[in-house]
């Protein structure tokens, strides 16, 4: 753990800052490489990769901020940020954007898709770094046990717990060069994006058993991401088998 990368004199440079800026460069720079293939402008590519982010970014703390009203109130501009929360505002902002100018979006979905699974990869690098999204006290041999004087540390009491950051962010790494791999022989557009969201909703679902969360991130025994997991993974499963079907009696 690491919160703080840097200080030059009064200026602090967080670790979480210099992770995610790491993490939209690199999945920046793998999606401008997937789309020049399919000679898509630079300048979509630039445009459509700023909407996603700034929408993610806003997305996220606004869900977090909704998540945590009861006990802190309606404060956006102080909080933390929530992965489905981004996953929604900027699927949104995405499908806009490729509307309004005309673009194919399963494609083009398909096409950014292995950046996804890289820029949330690195991003969690900056979660543990940071002390954030940690799991549950634990004695296993997995467990890490974070710096004395930290906040997390406090939080879990001294506690050693699961590095819950570290668990998604290798899954993801994985998942990532799975999802290069399979690319070249997806049966029809948009079915790498459904296969991603199947994936990455499975590995969340579980993870989160693993992850602390405090008792209003909580509807009833499941965390709420683990419910949007569950809504998006069906979701997800639910239309790629309806497309394949419908391909399947077309040949027929």
């Amino acid at each position: 753990m690491r919160p703080v990368l840097l200080k030059i004199g009064s200026l602090s440079i967080g670790s979480y800052g210099v992770m995610v800026a790491i993490a939209f460069l690199v999945a920046t720079y793998v999606y401008y490489q997937r789309a020049k293939k399919e000679n898509i402008s630079s300048k979509i590519i630039i445009e459509f990769s700023l909407i996603l982010l700034i929408s993610g970014l806003i997305g996220a703390r606004l869900f977090h901020t909704l998540q945590h009203i009861k006990s802190n109130g309606f404060i956006f501009w102080n909080g933390g940020l929530v992965y489905y929360g981004g996953f929604v505002s900027a699927s949104i902002a995405g499908f806009i954007y490729l509307r309004s100018k005309e673009l194919p979006i399963p494609k083009m979905m398909d096409i950014i898709t292995p950046s996804l699974a890289i820029g949330e990869a690195i991003g969690r690098i900056g979660c543990f770094l940071a002390g954030c999204c940690f799991g549950k006290p634990t004695d296993s041999i997995l467990c890490v046990t974070y710096p004395e004087k930290s906040l997390t540390y406090t939080l879990l009491k001294g506690q050693c717990s699961y590095p819950t950051q570290v668990f998604t962010s290798i899954i993801l790494f994985l998942v990532f060069i799975i999802l290069i791999i399979i690319s070249k022989w997806t049966i029809f557009s948009g079915q790498l994006f459904l296969i991603y969201a199947i994936i990455h909703s499975i590995q969340r679902f579980f993870i989160d058993f693993f992850r602390l969360y405090s008792p209003e991130e909580y509807i009833g025994s499941l965390a709420t991401s683990q419910l949007i997991s569950l809504i998006i993974g069906f979701s997800a499963l639910f239309t790629m088998i309806i497309i394949l079907f419908r391909r399947h009696r077309y040949i027929k």
